[in-house]
């Protein structure tokens, strides 16, 4: 039992998750650290207008590297990977001019009709750096530099609560939300700019038959993965839009800080563990055709890690947001239980979802991912029509998508090849 303890601590993936997820668990830790700072400083209709730009801006943001990045871990060579962050680049800057034209043309006639509607002005910037940082991000991981990755989620963080608090004392309301939102997304430019200057991960002269070769070599990801990767968001971001749509504000804040809140003991390690398991899987699979034992264990451990906070959440949620937060807090702990089993779930399925990327399955992700919009569209339909309550949607949310998790995790098990 020693011997094999010691050999999961030498283990190279077990050392890369440890390194991410100690920075992301350090960076998570803060926000819930201050959570009843916040919770007084700002009311649910306060998150509720940060949803309102961050739901669109997260969908776009899916088109914005046309999903190339994902060919930055393919690639075989450091070179080509490198040239790939330049389409990565150019997709986002394309992106971002489209946007820049849509926000003029609907600026007078919808955008300020709404609370954040002047906040829209910066979309743009929004898209345009999302090139960048997915480039840098991905880089980083191909090159194993995670100390940076974990370095850059505290400094993000911290700064950005930092100014949250202040700006809430100030009483700038939604305003110091989307002020410390932004800043944040500076940092990460910032930061993922950096490397692709200087050292192993800085991109080299582009080379515009080089670019045209990787497009036609990588065509499947913005053909298939693009689209898959577009609805899923557009999934996940849809009782956002819902909500905004009914005008359920207070709701919609209340189901954005659960979600958020809930979210962290189910992400502290899954998106380190996903980063880690997206580059030792597809060389694992490369050089033995196989990484069902790596994918198997990766969700074993995702799985009994976060089941116990989701029973804590299912039995006591309400009353913790209420202690937590505040009373004006309550129906986010209420919508916190409705969400724990869904998140249970893509904490143990997405950071094992890569292995359709990576074995070349990206239009069966793309039909898995069709199917169940179909399902959720018809569910909210229905639900609209039949004049159904707000806390509806999201059980239907939930419900929805914890099936997905489920089908998705099963059918990506039958992809990743044999047992070994």
């Amino acid at each position: 039992m020693i011997a094999r303890l010691q050999s999961l601590m030498q283990s190279s993936f077990l050392r890369a998750v440890a390194v991410l997820s100690g920075g992301q668990a350090v960076a998570i830790l803060v926000p819930i650290l201050v959570a009843p700072i916040l919770g007084r400083l700002y009311v649910p209709a306060d998150y509720g207008a940060l949803a309102a730009y961050m739901a669109p801006a997260a969908i776009l943001a899916m088109l914005a590297s046309l999903q190339f990045q994902h060919a930055i871990i393919a690639e075989r060579t450091d070179h080509n990977a490198a040239l790939v962050g330049w389409i990565c680049i150019i997709g986002s800057l394309t992106i971002s001019g489209l946007s820049a034209l849509a926000v003029a043309l609907l600026w007078n006639s919808v955008l300020m009709q709404t609370a954040t509607g002047a906040w829209f002005i910066l979309l743009p910037v929004t898209l345009a750096g999302t090139g960048l940082v997915t480039a840098g991000q991905f880089q980083a991981n191909r090159h194993r530099y995670y100390r940076w990755i974990a370095a850059l989620q505290i400094i993000v963080m911290v700064t950005t609560v930092t100014l949250s608090i202040l700006l809430g004392v100030l009483g700038w309301g939604a305003n110091g939300l989307l002020t410390s939102y932004f800043l944040s997304q500076l940092i990460q430019i910032l930061g993922f700019g950096c490397l692709l200057v200087w050292g192993k991960t800085a991109l080299p002269h582009p080379s515009l038959r080089r670019l045209r070769m990787l497009i036609r070599r990588h065509w499947k990801f913005p053909a298939f993965t693009l689209p898959s990767e577009f609805l899923g968001q557009m999934n996940m971001q849809l009782p956002v839009l819902a909500l905004t749509a009914v005008g359920a504000d207070a709701t919609l804040g209340a189901f954005t800080r659960a979600r958020q809140l809930v979210s962290m003991p189910f992400t502290v390690m899954g998106h380190s563990v996903g980063q880690v398991f997206r580059r030792e899987g597809s060389e694992l699979y490369r050089r033995t055709g196989s990484c069902r034992r790596l994918m198997l264990k990766t969700a074993g451990g995702m799985f009994s890690i976060c089941l116990v906070p989701c029973v804590i959440f299912l039995i006591f949620a309400p009353w913790l947001a209420v202690f937590y937060l505040g009373p004006d807090w309550r129906e986010a702990g209420e919508l916190s239980r409705i969400l724990a089993p869904m998140l249970l779930m893509r904490a143990t399925s997405s950071p094992v979802s890569n292995v359709y990327f990576f074995t070349e399955n990206q239009l069966l992700n793309l039909f898995l991912l069709i199917v169940f919009t179909v399902v959720m569209g018809a569910a909210f339909l229905a639900i609209f029509m039949l004049g159904g309550s707000a806390h509806l949607m999201i059980y239907t949310f939930s419900a929805v998508y914890f099936g997905f998790y489920v089908v998705q995790f099963l059918i990506g098990l039958m992809i990743a090849g044999p047992l070994k």
